[in-house]
């Protein structure tokens, strides 16, 4: 753990986790948030504690939280479900875990390309990851007008 959250005077677990209530507002402080790997949310699949899907799906969540605490409206609250896990191997293969099913292979692969390039903040950050992704990794040469081809 982090040696500034151990500092920190707030309710934990005893694997040194900050408790938050369903909003991720801490216990002892209605100011102050946490989500991801530092926080210890009840209701989540146990599967997810300290994975980036858990932490995904709370940024939501505390996003709206936080603005409506602000704003003094009602917060809202949720539960997290496992998405599903995808991992490469190698160039060619992935292996993909959605919704209790397990495959492999080349179409697994694109699955993970579909689930990681879904989830990139900006429609540029997808646009340049494709476009790397479709030309093997390497760097897509403009296209040059006719008369200046090799």
């Amino acid at each position: 753990m982090n040696p500034l959250i151990e500092s920190l005077a707030v309710e934990k677990t005893n694997r040194g986790l900050i408790v938050v209530n369903p909003t991720l507002q801490l216990h002892s402080n209605e100011n102050i948030f946490a989500l991801g790997d530092i926080a210890y949310f009840q209701d989540a699949t146990p599967t997810l504690a300290g994975t980036a899907q858990l932490a995904f799906q709370q940024a939501g969540l505390a996003a709206g939280n936080i603005k409506a605490f602000l704003s003094g409206k009602e917060l809202r609250t949720r539960h997290f479900e496992e998405l599903g896990e995808a991992v490469s191997l190698g160039t060619e293969r992935a292996a993909v875990l959605a919704g209790g099913k397990a495959f492999g292979g080349p179409l697994a692969r694109q699955a993970r390309f579909a689930l990681y390039t879904a989830r990139l903040p900006t429609w540029q950050h997808r646009l340049r990851v494709g476009a790397s992704w479709f030309f093997d990794g390497t760097t897509p040469r403009p296209l040059l007008p006719l008369g200046l081809q090799r």
